[in-house]
């Protein structure tokens, strides 16, 4: 009799504790009126504890089955409060994703962004959409910008038969390093095996500052965001970071096979200015578009590209009349895949 009673209680106790570890407690996000957010627990990894965050902006309907998970790129978080509006317009659950070591997740001590294998990522996706589809949508749109279409890509590859999204947006994927031929031979490939043996050294990035200008309010740009979270010029990077980008960049030059239907956008043009020119209101000031476009035709025989005249690097922070094409287009996209009503 004790014994039974002492299993009884035992099964009891790790119900409870399964479903504490699975329930998320949401509190107002500081950054983004109107938002929530619950922090991630991923344990710990080489530098100790990491955490991610998933913020998130629901459609007042609560009958809404279809969501959207967002992740940034590089030097970034998200902040994109329009875009999540326009999602949330066309009944879209928002949802995005604070990696680790980036942006709302940062810990004290800790390099940001660093990383040594793009795969860390997976399991802060994973719990997001788990908690997405655990919030009963149905329909799953996996949206990731630069460096954050980058790690969808591969994650999307890497999910193939397990998939809890329908369909994948990339904007302005990190599809290869925009440098010379001669610099990616040699340069490039030191850094990189640096970053096997040394991986926690860094190095100083590349400056990002004329596009940074280009964007935020206090310099040229119309929007508001944390200088504190997204440097104007982004932070020294480490080797680890590197070598991480680089096997992924291969993999996905390598060729993909992603099963669910993949979107790409990009800019119509590149340019590498030296000093300001209004015209970094009008191209791709970060990447090259004709590597996204070479590459993204390899990752899905289902892809559909597009590129954006006057498009910027982030395509929803382009100047209005851009951004809205940008939606319209998305939208349009997306509704012949939703299921029907």
């Amino acid at each position: 009799m004790i014994r039974k009673l002492l299993t009884a209680s035992l099964l009891l106790l790790s119900c409870v504790v399964i479903n504490a570890q699975m329930k998320h407690e949401y509190v107002p996000d500081s950054l983004c009126q109107g938002f929530q957010k619950t922090t991630l627990n991923m344990g710990r990894d080489y530098n100790g504890q990491v955490v991610a965050t998933l913020v998130r902006k629901l459609v007042p309907d609560t009958n809404a089955r279809k969501a959207v998970l967002y992740i940034h790129g590089f030097n970034d978080y998200f902040f994109q409060t329009e875009m999540a509006d326009q999602y949330i317009k066309h009944g879209y659950n928002f949802y995005a994703l604070d990696l680790r070591k980036n942006g709302r997740s940062i810990l004290p001590g800790q390099v940001r962004g660093d990383v040594r294998n793009l795969v860390e990522y997976y399991n802060e996706i994973d719990e997001a959409l788990n908690i997405i589809r655990a919030e009963k949508d149905t329909f799953v749109v996996l949206n990731g910008h630069s460096m954050g279409g980058l790690i969808a890509a591969l994650y999307a590859e890497d999910r193939i038969g397990k998939e809890k999204f329908d369909v994948v947006f990339l904007n302005s994927p990190f599809f290869a390093w925009n440098m010379s031929p001669i610099l990616r031979a040699t340069i490039l490939q030191v850094a990189a095996k640096e970053g096997e043996s040394r991986p926690e050294g860094t190095r100083k990035s590349p400056g990002l500052g004329l596009y940074g200008e280009s964007l935020h309010k206090n310099f040229r740009g119309e929007w508001n965001y944390s200088l504190a979270l997204k440097p104007l010029m982004a932070p020294d990077i480490t080797y680890g970071w590197i070598h991480a980008v680089n096997e992924g960049i291969k993999r996905v030059q390598a060729g993909l096979h992603i099963a669910k239907p993949v979107l790409v956008m990009h800019s119509d043009r590149s340019i590498n200015p030296k000093k300001w020119t209004d015209d970094l209101f009008n191209a791709d000031a970060v990447l090259n578009v004709e590597d996204i476009h070479k590459y993204a035709r390899t990752i899905s025989t289902n892809v559909k590209i597009i590129g954006i005249t006057g498009g910027m690097h982030d395509l929803v922070l382009s100047r209005k009349p851009v951004r809205d094409q940008v939606y319209g287009l998305l939208f349009d996209y997306l509704a012949t895949l939703e299921p029907k009503k």
